[in-house]
This record gives structure tokens, C-alpha cells and sequence, in this order.
């Protein structure tokens, strides 16, 4: 009789709507949440240490479970043709972009899909503790795993311990296929590395700690050591300042641009407490001004962190901190800076530092110094985790918001590469770009070795790839030469299929999306200054990676942003639309005016170095020797399209940073 009372008279009742109303009315989940019937399957969500040979059996049902189910877009197509449409530097929408309100009405999941999503959850055995737009947190447990998502928990014996994870591919209901990109928590999660590497020795042109460094590239000979190539190498460079890498490039005050107006978000794990004061001591110390009011703030929630042995200290991740922000205010010294701490170095509190930057619209550019690779032993990034991040992408795309990623200091990731590299990932089980700066939605910035003339002008870049040789036969030798390989750019080939905006432009074409887009200098032969506190006590240290080329190029787009008035959002289509505009150094191994030999420095260590547990004080770098890539003329997977010219800030000057 209730019933009766929903419709009008001589109105039929849909079947599934008075099946719904049942369900409602009797306490239970409608049909669609929980239903037996057809599935849809989340290839890939049995990472690759769960081998059937591996399996030590199933976890106990009643084992407490954490994990996250990640939202589609309800217009996947939609969204596709709307980034082209304001992506694209020749469609008359450019830049027409979202609010972050308009883009959760238009894309975020729908209120029904979400509704579903819970009611399922909720039956299969699951409490939702949280919700975003991205994702739905939920806790239960094993049981409810298995009535979710169709497959069980089982432990497995791998090389790093015993680890849990799903038996078979996970699946959810058919209805949901749309709604359920997949699921994260269920095994071992990955953690992403700082991509930066300290590099003790001289800090300043005239050190007060004995060590020997050169004003200029070439400008002091390494006298009293061997030689290398048949000639006498000579003393690398001292760390470069904000203010010298400003000159080389064109940048911040040299150009009339300072990126005022512009917000530099900077994503990194946890947070040091010694920040901004160490970066205000440090611009001082360097010649630059400190941060104004209001122009430095942070997120960081310490009581949140997780610290463990996954990640990284939180110490370790200070210098990474201190070389972003450094770099970032150098380049741009008046743009904002918002740093984010996320809580660990692990993909779901990184993807929520980043999703806080990005559902508020609060910066105009994200520089990201991390990196993880994709396909590893454990192989913890599997293809959900993947396509969860890339949407994050494409909601900051949507927005306006520039996302730039260092691309690695490994070279091309290889395991051969991970034998010697000082910055690579063990697990790595085959050459590949990192992640996520091989998402075609981000922008991949690698590093390069930049030459300074004894005006401190350009001079030249060469490929960020260093093998080094030490001092044998009692100091009569260097060996082994040519070096082993310890430090380098990273680049290559990832799995998504090649962006509209590489096609053509990039040559030998695989079909996929190749790494960097562009570079600058990085390199941990040659480093860049900065100064941090560590053990209560303020300190220059030279840093080198692609870590300090991210960064450093994000400012340079806040530059740019200020020269053409406009917000630039995701920077790839435009940068490869100026890719024959003669604004990019075109970066090889062999640069013009570096001669025909092999390039090397000797760097000095300093007295302080202790030579009695066998560290070395002298050591020769061979420079532009990357792992498993080249730089050539015109695009490469070493350097990409190069760095920026002087030319490059003037471009957006004068066009406005309009095509004609």
C-alpha cells in the first residue's frame, strides 16, 4: 500500500526503481551495490611478487585492512577532448580553464556514483572513514576483501620479506566499472625517492675549509694529478648560485621577470622546522633578499606523519626541501612559495600533499623532486595506481596548474645502471622513465652539466651523466678510465602511448611518450649551492640531481607567466610548439667549444675527507657519459628539447606567450 503512495495513478512502476524502494524499505543495499553477476576485472592489481610459486598461504579473515578505492571521472571523453581543446597553444579555447567547483561538477564523480560506490562497500563489510574527490577510504577486513573484490589476501615470500597481497586480479560489480578506478592498500606500497644527492666539498668561490675549486669551468688545473685522456683535467667549478644559473639562462632579474604574481607550490615528504629562516639565511648569504611577508607558506602536519623504514628520514628529505625551495625562490624570487609536506614518501599521502594543492586551485605551477619507477620487483605501481595519479594530472591540467617532475638521476633506470648509480633504484627490473614524470600529463625535467666562461656567461651543456675514476697505483693513476657510472639524467620511453604533442617532434618513433621535455644544469659533479640546517647548525652544501633542474624550471615558468599575463597551466603543448623557435640550447655530449676530448674535473673532497676508512679526496668525473642515453641534436632522451635560451622569457614578452 506504501508503495501506491510513490506514483501517480496509471503510472507504471519501473522495475529496478520498485526493486530499489524495497531494498531501502527492508534496511538492505539496492541492487546495483552488491548484486552477484557479471564483473569487472582491475587488470594488473596483482602486483608481480604475488607469484602463485611465492604464496605462504591466505591472511586470517578477521585482519584489520586499510585501503583507498579510487574514483573515476564521470566524462572520461569529455575530459580528454576539453584538455586538448585548452591545452592546444592553436585552439581558440586555450587557457579557457576550470575552477576546481566546475571541474568536480563536470568530472568528479556524480553524486549517484558515489552513493553506489559506499552502498556496496558498506555491504560487502566496509566503514568509509573518509571521502574526496579522488578516492573513498575505507576499513574492514580480509573477509571483507574477498566479498568486495572477489579475490583473498594471501602472504608472500619474496627477497625483501613476506608480503601481503591479493591472490588473483581484484575485480568489482559490472555497474561500478565506471565509477571504481581501483584500489590501493592491499599490498605492499611503493615509496618514492628523493631525486637529490649531497655533494660534500667546496662551497664558496674561496673556501674557508681548504678545498679547491675553479671560478669557471677550466679555470684552475688539476697540477700534481695524472692525467685523463692524455691531458691534465682541472678543478670542477664551485656550486652554483641562484644568481650565476639567473644569468646562464636569462631568468628572474635578468629578464625583467621576477615571477610576481605567481604561486610555486613545492611537494616533498614531511617538513623541516629550520625552514623558511635556513632559506632566508642562505639568500642573504648568496647575494639575493629574503622572503617577504606572506611569501613563504607551508602544510605540514607532523603529528600525521608516518616515519618508518619505507621512507626515507624526514631529515634526509630536509635537503631535498631546502634545495626546491632554494631553487624556486632563486629563480623567481618574488613568486610565493607554498610548501606541502606530505606525510610520507608513500603514493597515497604524496597523492594527498598533491590533491590539496590541486582541489583548491592554491598554486599555479607544483614542482615535484620524487620519483618512483613502474616496473620494479615488488611492483607496487600497478596500472589503478597508475591511471589515479593521471587523473589527479588532468584535474590540474583542467584547472590551469602546471605540474613539472624531476626525471631521475639513474640514467635510463636500467638494472645495469642500478649496479653503480648512486640514486637508483635497486628493484629496478628493466630500462624505463620514471613515474610519475612519464605521465604525458606532467612535464619531465631533466638535467643537464652547464659550463660557466670566466664572465660567468653560457658557455655550453653537455648530458648530466658522470662516471668516476679515484686515484690508484699509490696516486700515479687515474682508474678505472673511462669511470663507472655514478650519476645521471633520467629519461627514456614509459608506457603510455605517445601525446598528440610529441608526435612528429620526437624521432625514432616508439609509439609511446618519451622523456625529458626539457632540462637544465643538475649535475652532482657540478652542484648547486644551498644551505640547511642539520644538527642544529646552519651549513652550504653543494646538491646535485635532476631535483635542482625541476624546480629551477618551474620558476622560470613562474617568469614566464609574469612576462605574458597569463596563467600557462600544463606547459607541454606549448613547448613543443616552440620546439624549431631556436629557444632551447640544443644540448649534445660533444657541446661546441668543449674540444674533441673526453670532458673532466677533478673535484676536491676536502681536508675534512677520512681518507683511513678508504674515502678518496680527489675524484675524477668524466662528464656527459649518461647511462643508456644520448644527447644528440634536435629532441633526445637525455635532455629532451633542451634547456631555455635568454631567449625563451623574451618569447613571452614580446607574443604574450600567444602563437601568431
Amino acid at each position: 500500500m506504501f508503495l501506491l503512495t510513490l506514483v501517480r495513478p496509471g503510472r507504471r512502476i519501473r522495475p529496478h526503481i520498485a526493486a530499489a524502494v524495497c531494498a531501502a524499505l527492508l534496511g538492505a543495499a539496492p541492487p546495483t551495490a552488491h548484486a552477484g553477476g557479471e564483473r569487472h576485472p582491475l587488470t594488473g592489481s596483482r602486483p608481480a611478487y604475488a607469484a602463485a610459486s611465492a604464496d605462504a598461504g591466505p591472511v586470517p579473515d578477521g585482519r584489520h585492512v586499510t585501503a583507498r578505492v579510487h574514483l573515476g571521472s564521470r566524462d572520461p571523453q569529455g575530459l580528454a577532448d576539453l584538455l586538448h581543446d585548452i591545452s592546444d597553444p592553436r585552439s581558440p579555447h586555450y587557457r579557457h580553464y576550470l575552477t576546481p567547483a566546475a571541474y568536480r561538477r563536470r568530472f568528479g564523480p556524480s553524486a549517484t556514483q558515489l552513493s553506489d560506490v559506499v552502498a556496496w562497500l558498506n555491504h560487502s563489510g566496509f566503514t568509509v572513514t573518509g571521502r574526496t574527490t579522488q578516492y573513498v577510504k575505507i576499513t574492514g577486513s580480509a573477509r571483507a576483501v574477498r566479498k568486495a573484490f572477489g579475490a583473498g589476501l594471501h602472504r608472500y615470500r619474496t627477497v625483501h620479506g613476506t608480503r601481503d597481497a591479493p591472490s588473483g586480479d581484484l575485480s568489482v560489480p559490472a555497474s561500478l566499472a565506471a565509477s571504481v578506478l581501483g584500489v590501493s592498500g592491499l599490498s605492499t606500497p611503493g615509496a618514492a625517492r628523493p631525486l637529490s644527492a649531497p655533494a660534500p666539498g667546496p662551497a664558496l668561490a674561496a673556501p674557508a675549509d681548504g678545498a679547491v675549486c675553479s671560478g669557471h669551468f677550466g679555470q684552475r688545473r688539476a697540477t700534481g694529478f695524472p692525467e685523463a685522456y692524455g691531458r691534465t683535467s682541472t678543478y670542477a667549478p664551485c656550486p652554483y648560485t641562484p644568481s650565476r644559473l639567473r644569468h646562464a639562462y636569462g631568468a628572474g632579474n635578468t629578464s625583467g621577470s621576477t615571477g610576481r604574481g605567481s604561486t610555486i607550490a613545492v611537494v616533498d615528504a614531511y617538513g623541516s622546522p629550520a625552514m623558511p629562516a635556513d632559506a632566508d639565511r642562505y639568500a642573504r648569504i648568496t647575494g639575493d633578499h629574503a622572503f617577504g611577508p606572506h611569501q613563504y607558506r607551508q602544510h605540514v602536519t607532523p603529528a600525521d606523519w608516518h616515519v618508518g623504514d619505507a621512507c626515507a628520514p624526514p631529515g634526509t628529505w630536509a635537503g631535498e626541501q631546502a634545495l626546491d625551495v632554494d631553487l624556486a625562490h632563486g629563480l623567481a624570487p618574488d613568486a610565493d612559495i607554498l610548501y606541502v609536506g606530505a606525510d610520507s614518501c608513500l603514493d597515497d599521502d604524496l597523492m594527498d600533499a598533491e590533491s590539496y594543492v590541486i582541489d583548491g586551485r592554491r598554486a599555479d605551477s607544483i614542482s615535484n623532486s620524487w620519483a618512483e619507477i613502474v616496473h620494479s620487483e615488488l611492483g607496487h605501481l600497478t596500472p589503478a595506481l597508475v591511471d589515479a595519479w593521471n587523473l589527479l594530472f588532468e584535474q590540474a591540467a583542467a584547472e590551469g596548474i602546471g605540474v613539472y617532475f624531476a626525471a631521475g638521476d639513474c640514467g635510463d633506470s636500467s638494472p645495469a645502471a642500478a649496479l653503480t648509480g648512486v640514486n637508483c633504484d635497486p628493484k629496478t627490473t628493466r630500462p624505463q622513465a620514471g613515474f610519475p614524470s612519464g605521465s604525458p600529463w606532467v612535464t619531465s625535467v631533466g638535467g643537464t652539466t652547464l659550463a660557466l666562461d670566466r664572465r660567468g656567461d653560457y658557455a655550453w651543456e653537455t648530458s648530466m651523466g658522470d662516471e668516476l675514476s679515484i686515484l690508484t697505483e699509490k696516486g700515479k693513476a687515474w682508474g678505472p678510465v673511462p669511470g663507472v657510472f655514478t650519476f645521471g639524467g633520467g629519461g627514456g620511453t614509459s608506457d603510455f602511448p605517445q601525446p598528440w604533442y610529441q608526435r612528429g617532434l620526437v624521432p625514432g618513433d616508439t609509439g609511446h611518450r618519451a622523456t625529458p621535455d626539457v632540462a637544465l644544469e643538475g649535475d652532482g659533479a657540478l652542484p648547486v649551492l644551498i644551505g640547511l640546517t642539520d644538527s642544529g647548525a646552519f651549513h652550504l652544501v653543494g646538491f646535485g640531481g635532476t631535483s635542482a633542474a625541476a624546480p629551477a624550471f618551474a620558476a622560470i615558468q613562474a617568469d614566464a607567466q609574469q612576462a605574458s599575463g597569463h596563467r600557462l597551466g600544463f606547459a607541454n603543448p606549448l613547448l613543443y610548439a616552440l620546439a624549431h623557435a631556436h629557444l632551447f640550447h640544443d644540448v649534445t655530449d660533444r657541446p661546441a667549444g668543449a674540444g674533441p676530448r673526453p670532458l673532466t674535473v677533478v673535484r676536491d673532497e676536502g681536508p675534512d675527507t677520512d681518507t683511513s676508512t678508504g674515502e678518496q679526496r680527489y675524484l675524477l668525473y668524466t662528464l656527459g657519459h649518461d647511462f643508456g642515453l644520448h644527447a644528440r641534436p634536435g629532441y633526445d632522451d637525455a635532455t629532451g628539447l633542451g634547456s631555455p635560451t635568454p631567449g625563451y622569457l623574451r618569447w613571452f614578452r614580446r607574443t604574450k606567450g600567444t602563437l601568431k
